[in-house]
């Protein structure tokens, strides 16, 4: 396993003219097409090849860019024991129609992305952008960082990190991302902060009070706190006091596979068929209401995840027939929030994305406006 190394890939695609052979000019279509929304571009490619071309061109993308036509896509990666990279999909979602079948909704391969290592890589997303930082390549950390552009399946390489680290908690506050963690402490800088904007790192030893294991979990922000888990217990970071805290009422509840929303944590209960949502202000934990008789395959236990899908809940979790195979389900939860801080949620819609030879690992799932 590699990371990427392409030159060629990690520049920004020019703007080209390009000709459709069409009676219309290209740029009429193109802002025509912009307007459409991207689940309906694989229908519209299938119509002619210079229809395929103009939605693929990178005029497309800054078209929409510059209307403001951008959407919620959400980008998942799967990895198995079988291959060392991890597979890119993207959800092919048809919007709500009247008449319209849920079952067109499928994962769709996104092979322009990059590969990321096996393990490791700490994933954060800011709007079109996805930033991967570290990871394991053949046996060792590494303390590369890289951003994909969503937007035409382009990388470049970023300032790399002062140490190598793999499952590194990450959290964006004031456009600055945190990288703590995922190394050993006698061998690093506690956190170093990496400037988004002037893509500059700054480092920080000795600030981390706590010892933070080697191997973070999970992490995620709400009202601009770093929460982290590792295998012991739940810190929050303040990074504008520098303050370190233990949270033990969230300790005692938060599962794998949890996500925020509105600066509220949504995680799966014990039970296995209901959701739970921690509000930090509160310091409370309350279940959500209208879906509680969920599938049992969808906990933490079988390796679901949850994810912020546009304001929506978004879970992927797994099913297994007779046949040995696998089958990568998805149920999408909107949400109501009610007088007496209750929170309703009614499904969507629900149904198989892709059906796999392999028994796979949802690594990734990611919410990127495009």
């Amino acid at each position: 396993m590699s990371l990427p190394v392409s030159s060629t890939s990690s520049a920004q695609p020019k703007s080209k003219t390009t000709s459709s052979s069409l009676p219309i000019q290209d740029e009429l279509i193109v802002s025509c097409f912009a307007k459409v929304p991207r689940c309906d571009y694989p229908s519209l490619s299938l119509v002619s090849k210079p229809f395929s071309r103009l939605i693929a061109s990178p005029e497309m993308n800054l078209v929409r860019s510059l209307s403001q036509s951008t959407e919620n896509v959400l980008y998942v990666a799967l990895g198995s024991n079988r291959e060392q990279n991890l597979v890119w999909y993207t959800l092919n979602q048809i919007p709500h129609r009247e008449g319209s079948n849920s079952l067109n909704h499928k994962l769709i391969p996104v092979p322009s992305f990059p590969s990321l290592p096996s393990w490791g890589a700490s994933l954060i997303v800011i709007r079109n952008e996805i930033y991967v930082f570290g990871g394991c390549i053949n046996g060792e950390l590494t303390s590369k960082v890289f951003v994909i552009d969503s937007r035409f399946g382009t990388y470049r390489f970023l300032p790399s990190m002062r140490v190598a680290r793999g499952y590194a908690a990450l959290g964006v506050v004031d456009g600055k991302i945190y990288v703590i963690g995922g190394c050993k402490k006698v061998d690093s800088l506690d956190i170093e902060v990496f400037d988004v904007k002037t893509e500059t790192w700054e480092c920080f030893s000795g600030l981390c009070n706590e010892e933070v294991f080697e191997v973070t979990i999970k992490s995620f922000v709400m009202n601009e706190k770093i929460y982290i888990m590792d295998p012991k217990q739940i810190f929050v970071y303040d990074p504008k006091t520098g303050k370190w805290v233990e949270d033990n009422l969230l300790n005692a509840e938060w599962k794998m596979g949890s996500c925020v929303i509105d600066n509220m944590l949504y995680t799966f209960d014990s039970s296995w068929s209901k959701i739970k949502i921690y509000d930090p202000k509160a310091e409370s934990w309350i279940f959500m209401k209208g879906v509680e008789d969920l599938p049992e395959m969808m906990s933490y236990y079988y390796g679901s995840i949850m994810a912020n899908h546009g304001g929506k809940l978004a879970i992927l979790y797994y099913n297994y027939n007779v046949n040995g195979k696998t089958g990568v389900w998805y149920t999408e939860i909107a949400l109501e929030k009610r007088e007496g801080k209750e929170i309703w949620g009614k499904i969507l819609w629900s149904n198989l994305l892709i059906t796999l030879n392999y028994y796979p690992t949802i690594a990734q799932c990611l919410d990127v406006i495009i």
